[in-house]
């Protein structure tokens, strides 16, 4: 239990720093360091002073250098702030100064960017913790209502429903709540967005443009726009710290409209965001990058050059052969191999597993692409384009 707004409200009060300090600096899991804070303070306030220590740090990556008060599963529902900024410009760049109502607000992230934004908004959730919570954060009016039952008028609106269940779990598009039902009656004839799961597909929501919207190569959340803030189909868009959003929109088309060429020696093999893919609109980036796909199912495109473009990660092809690991791993040794990376699909091999077994003792870094072609699995090696082998943006399995 997140415990009474009372409990939060005497938390947050310059009596109690001594006590939030420390329990940011405990593991919540000694029982003795708990045991000394209980001695020293009511058992409710250590309970909500824990859980908002816990909040804090799951959203110190989502949110760097921004103090929210917050419970750790409403920190974990929470917009990043690059998603929460990308939303709030689009309403401000269509409707600047807009009233808005964000719906299904929990802690506020969301209601935080619409507010820096410039638009005049109100939040509201059925929590009234979590109500109180968002206009801490926010600074905006907020109140407990269960939405489902409000009369919303016309307003600008911004959707959050709840995608888990009792038990935390990610839920499916027709198990949200509010549901499909509310959704589609929220969406008609109105404009905004509703937060939805990156997972939804281009045809469960109600008509209208589904963004789909990844955070430094990370697929994070569906953002369905409706009325005059629909500009195009379907989305794909890669958010990056300092760096505008790139994006590509059009039509889902399905694989097989791709051209499809062999892997050559030399050839360039490239990766894409996972917003492109799951938007249907790996056809749109062959056509908008020329490129070509060696087999419908493992995702890569080639092409005779590199790419700029921030979408897309280039590795060239040094050396193609069938998945043996120690075939693979003696080619390695014998081309100076050393801090080896594994991607995969599908489950074809352990890439933990794979990674460790390859590594060698030289400096030169290589990216083993372990994939199906048919029945057949295949390893791609290939060196990173930039020579970078840290984080990249693909939808592949690298634990």
């Amino acid at each position: 239990m997140n415990g009474s707004v009372q409990t939060w409200v005497a938390l947050l009060q310059p009596e109690h720093a001594a006590l939030r300090k420390a329990a940011a600096s405990i593991d919540p899991s000694d029982v003795s360091a708990v045991a000394r804070l209980r001695k020293k303070y009511p058992a409710d306030l250590v309970h909500a002073a824990l859980r908002l220590a816990s909040a804090r740090r799951k959203l110190e990556r989502k949110w760097p250098g921004r103090v929210f008060v917050a419970d750790p599963e409403g920190a974990e529902m929470a917009s990043g702030e690059l998603a929460a900024r990308h939303k709030a410009d689009r309403f401000a760049q269509a409707s600047p100064g807009a009233e808005m109502l964000d719906l299904c607000c929990g802690i506020g992230a969301d209601a935080v960017a619409l507010a820096e934004a410039g638009l005049r908004v109100s939040a509201i959730d059925r929590d009234d913790l979590r109500a109180w919570m968002a206009g801490k954060n926010a600074g905006c009016p907020t109140r407990t209502g269960d939405v489902e039952q409000l009369d919303l008028g016309d307003a600008v609106f911004h959707l959050d429903p709840s995608r888990r269940d009792a038990k935390g779990r990610r839920i499916r598009y027709e198990l949200l709540t509010p549901g499909p039902a509310f959704i589609e009656r929220l969406c008609e004839g109105r404009s905004g967005a509703v937060k939805l799961p990156p997972g939804v597909d281009p045809g469960e929501p109600p008509p209208g443009e589904l963004e789909y919207l990844s955070e430094r190569g990370r697929l994070t959340q569906a953002v369905l726009w409706t009325g005059r803030f629909a500009r195009h189909t379907v989305a794909a868009t890669l958010l990056r710290d300092g760096h505008p959003p790139a994006t590509i929109s059009g039509e889902p088309e399905p694989v097989f409209e791709i051209p499809y060429a062999p892997l050559e020696d030399g050839c360039w093999v490239h990766t894409v965001d996972p917003s492109v893919e799951r938007a249907g609109l790996l056809v749109s980036m062959c056509r908008r990058a020329c490129l070509a796909m060696p087999h419908p199912h493992t995702g890569l495109l080639i092409g005779g050059s590199p790419s700029e473009d921030p979408m897309l990660t280039s590795y060239r092809l040094v050396a193609e052969m069938p998945w043996r690991r120690a075939k693979v791993r003696d080619w390695l040794r014998a081309h100076d191999g050393g801090l080896v990376v594994v991607k995969t699909r599908g489950k074809a091999v352990d890439p933990d597993i794979e990674q460790k077994a390859l590594r060698a003792e030289g400096s030169t870094p290589y990216t083993v692409f372990v994939l199906r072609f048919d029945r057949a699995v295949r390893a791609l090696i290939c060196r990173r384009g930039d020579e970078d082998i840290g984080e990249t943006r693909d939808s592949y399995e690298t634990r």
